[in-house]
């Protein structure tokens, strides 16, 4: 597995056309991923009207161009030109970056701690991101900063493909899991790995969440040929040149970089000769800075970037580098950047800071509201004393950003290049698909071995003809051995060849009794699986291909060990019905290595969301997918079937099961339960019943 390449949906909720911390740390993870022949492609929103436009013709129907070429992308080769940014479409990647940048719909524009934020909501874009996330081949889809509402929670919940997370913790991130972690914690349970940037996120995140973390920082395309030990000149000899402080303007920085000119202008530190302001000038486009007041204007050098790279020189000559002066999104990505350089930082005292590098001497924190404390944090790391002591050898990394060994990380350095961050990331996305594999999933980069089903809506009333060889197979019903049904056993034999199945699982409540005697009834022309709907402590689960009772009332695993011990299989009948007794999400991964099918379409749903997230979570982690009618009542019979090859036993029936189709034939709910209802409470009532 670690030889294939891997396609990634790399979805971020803010807009592309932005300039944005997360879509530059998702630029460049795509980068990396694209350099060692994987496949990412990164979903997004954008509010450039004309690319937007060109986006919504190749995501509409009935021609969904996008599935068309991304089918088309072989491994190895270049991206459709098409999928690739155009020349207006804004943000931290061009066409010739080879990465496809697909914009699903527009984005919205919210103010967070005196900031802007455009995020990306679900209002226009649920279809097309269902379809490209069901159609486009993904092995991983990997959602950075999951803000509910936004492309990226909407992607956790239609995902049909392992879900990595990764949380930012920018300022929009914090409040959205302030506010809403009620509802994220719901879908919490669908990720399958979890990512953080800094050490104190794991803390912040489980009083709302929960959960384990993988601890990645976010790493800096910044190389490390120009970077010294903190506090060093150029070249180890003594410098003429004016000892420079830098400061990055990124985003909707204006007030913050308006009261930092303030604060130097009541007193500049002595430490230094001037500040020099690096502006992005994309961010100025949108943001413009302020000037700089009279009095300091000899000591403010303003230098214009558009791409991180063109700071390399800025921060090899900075003395110190100043952080966003109030935090921010981009306060993070600019200690990685500074780090991996070797420029010693000063940052504002905020709890995501501490712990952000192993040479604490080259980190001071300052209070942004109390007079003389930046100037104090800059004094005390130009001194190396920073926020502690370190070693020659621990300060020489850091200054070299990058980890010991290919793909480990020792510490939470913030310097670290990203190609040992994408190494580990590649390594996190291989764990979330060792599921898969130990379930007998598909090889990655290879064939599926679960195709997506076509359910085919019958409206007619007769028998349903098979194509030779072929067969209609309902796997859940029940009989009067079910004590909330009345059918006999002989009746339903007889229902089901009008009806044209050639194989049925008989699934009665607790009981076996009635499926072994519908086997003895049935002739040649039917085949009948002996099966059980257990009720364990965790829900209930069916056996299939039984030959001796399982008894209620175990918990989920041992009954699951009962069933393999008698050969059988492992079938999980409407998992996710809100309504009924289901084992719970975390349950069945816990549990994939021995589930050996998913009931993806039952009849007796109340709702059709119960059965898409049962197709979804079938097509996540690979598991074969069933159907049944799970009839109470003779006339439900074949209102949900697979059209499948013949089988005589379990292993040619998941052999037939993985070339299947679900056929469904529609009948009124209400009215199968009405009847289920009336005759199983007649039963009871009637005199002599």
């Amino acid at each position: 597995m670690s030889d294939q390449s891997l396609r990634v949906a790399l979805v971020t909720p803010f807009s592309w056309a932005r300039p944005c911390a997360v879509n530059r740390h998702v630029a460049d993870l795509s980068r990396e991923l694209l350099a060692r022949g994987h496949q990412p492609v990164i979903l997004t929103s954008s509010d450039e009207a004309g690319e937007l436009r060109r986006m919504r013709a190749l995501t509409r129907r009935p021609a969904e161009t996008v599935l068309g070429l991304l089918s088309s992308w072989e491994r190895g080769l270049p991206a459709p030109e098409l999928l690739l940014p155009g020349p207006r479409a804004g943000g931290p990647l061009v066409a010739a970056d080879g990465v496809p940048v697909i914009a699903l719909g527009r984005s919205f524009a919210f103010r967070f701690n005196g900031s802007v934020s455009s995020i990306g909501l679900p209002v226009d874009v649920l279809s097309r991101i269902e379809r490209v996330l069901a159609g486009g081949g993904f092995d991983v889809v990997h959602v950075h900063e999951p803000l509910a509402p936004s492309l990226s929670f909407t992607a956790i919940r239609e995902a049909r493909s392992p879900v990595v997370a990764t949380f930012h913790l920018t300022p929009a991130g914090l409040a959205a899991y302030e506010i809403g972690a009620s509802v994220l914690s719901r879908f919490y349970r669908l990720l399958d790995e979890r990512i953080v940037t800094c050490r104190p996120a794991p803390s912040v995140l489980a009083e709302r969440l929960g959960g384990d973390y993988h601890l990645v920082p976010l790493g800096t395309r910044l190389g490390s040929k120009a970077a010294r030990l903190p506090g060093a000149p150029m070249g180890g000899e003594p410098s003429e040149a004016p000892r420079a402080a830098l400061y990055v303007y990124r985003g909707d920085d204006s007030r913050a970089l308006r009261t930092l000119l303030r604060t130097l202008s009541t007193a500049f530190p002595s430490t230094i000769d001037l500040l020099r302001v690096a502006v992005h000038a994309p961010s100025a486009e949108l943001w413009p800075p302020r000037r700089a007041p009279r009095a300091l204007r000899s000591k403010v050098e303003w230098v214009d970037f558009n791409d991180p790279m063109e700071l390399a020189g800025s921060f090899a000559e900075a003395s110190v580098t100043i952080l966003p002066f109030f935090g921010g999104e981009w306060l993070l990505q600019t200690a990685a950047e500074a780090l991996a350089m070797g420029s010693p930082i000063v940052s504002p005292d905020l709890p995501l800071m501490r712990g952000i590098t192993q040479s604490p001497s080259t980190v001071a924190y300052f209070d942004p509201g109390r007079e003389g404390s930046l100037a104090t944090a800059m004094r005390s790391v130009l001194e190396g004393t920073g926020s502690g002591g370190a070693d020659v050898e621990t300060r020489e990394r850091v200054a070299r950003g990058t980890a010991e060994a290919p793909g480990s990380l020792p510490s939470c350095d913030m310097g670290l290049h990203m190609s040992a961050v994408a190494e580990s990331v590649v390594e996190i996305y291989r764990q979330s698909l060792e599921r898969r594999a130990e379930s007998g999933a598909r090889e990655v980069g290879g064939p599926a071995l679960v195709r997506p089903r076509r359910r085919l809506d019958r409206r007619v009333s007769g028998p349903i003809e098979a194509p030779g060889g072929w067969i209609h197979a309902d796997l859940h019903m029940h009989t009067s051995y079910s004590r909330d049904c009345t059918s006999a056993v002989e009746d339903l034999i007889a229902t089901a060849r009008e009806v044209g199945l050639g194989a049925i699982a008989v699934t009665d409540h607790n009981a076996i009794e009635g499926a072994q005697l519908a086997r003895e009834l049935a002739g040649d022309d039917l085949f009948v699986i002996v099966a059980e709907e257990v009720m364990t402590l965790q829900g209930e689960v069916i056996g299939l291909f039984l030959e001796e009772l399982i008894p209620k009332g175990r918990s989920f695993d041992e009954t699951l060990s009962l069933i393999k011990e008698q050969g059988g299989l492992v079938y999980v009948p409407h998992p996710f019905d809100r309504l009924r007794t289901t084992p719970s999400y975390q349950t069945m991964v816990a549990n994939l290595h021995r589930i050996d099918v998913v009931e993806t379409y039952n009849a007796r749903n109340m709702l059709p969301q119960f059965n898409l997230t049962a197709e979804r979570f079938a097509a996540k982690y690979n598991v074969a997918a069933g159907a049944g009618s799970d009839a109470h009542v003779l006339p439900g019979l074949g209102t949900a079937m697979l059209r499948m090859p013949r089988f005589d036993g379990p292993e040619s029936f998941m052999a037939a099961l993985r070339e299947a189709d679900i056929v469904t034939r529609r009948k009124s709910l209400f009215y199968l339960q009405s009847l289920k209802f009336l005759r199983s409470t007649l039963d009871y009532v009637t005199p002599g019943s």
